[in-house]
């Protein structure tokens, strides 16, 4: 199956799915059309509610393209390449409806960023996370800041 990104409108719901052959890993041209596809639906005055999920029932979403992190040469590149996830990651946060996130399996690297980008995030009990950024040694700083904000720690203390 050929990777895709796609949305159907249904009384207020907008569902937006996203597949790839590699455990819905998300290339670079995957998560520009996801980042635009979550700001059309946000931009939609009948879209009440997004519900984001991934195809299939074994991995959410393996993250980054492996790939292309291998391909990257130059600092601009790298740029380009961890941007993808910050624009998705953005276009979520600015969202002005509910997003919830549908996690389903493995969920790893950019796809923890994407389910804490989420208002809400439901889980199967076969979900299971990993930020795989710390096993290469590289810090998970493009989704560090919705992880943050996703467990901050209460206001208040009963």
């Amino acid at each position: 199956m050929e990777p895709y990104v796609k949305s159907e409108h249904h009384k207020g719901v907008t569902t937006i799915e996203f597949f790839h052959p590699q455990s819905n890993s998300l290339p670079k041209a995957l998560l520009d059309k996801l980042a635009q596809t979550i700001h059309s639906a946000g931009n939609d005055d009948d879209c009440k509610v997004i519900l984001l999920r991934s195809a299939g029932e074994k991995a959410f979403c393996a993250g980054a393209s492996f790939d292309e992190l291998a391909a990257i040469n130059t600092e601009e590149e790298g740029l380009e390449f961890f941007s993808g996830f910050a624009h998705v990651i953005n276009n979520m946060r600015k969202c002005p409806q509910f997003i919830i996130a549908r996690i389903q399996g493995k969920c790893v690297g950019g796809g923890v960023g994407i389910a804490a980008a989420a208002d809400y995030a439901i889980a199967t009990e076969a979900a299971d996370i990993k930020l795989s950024e710390l096993a290469v040694g590289i810090g998970p700083f493009v989704v560090g800041p919705a992880v943050e904000r996703k467990w901050e720690p209460p206001l208040f203390l009963l």
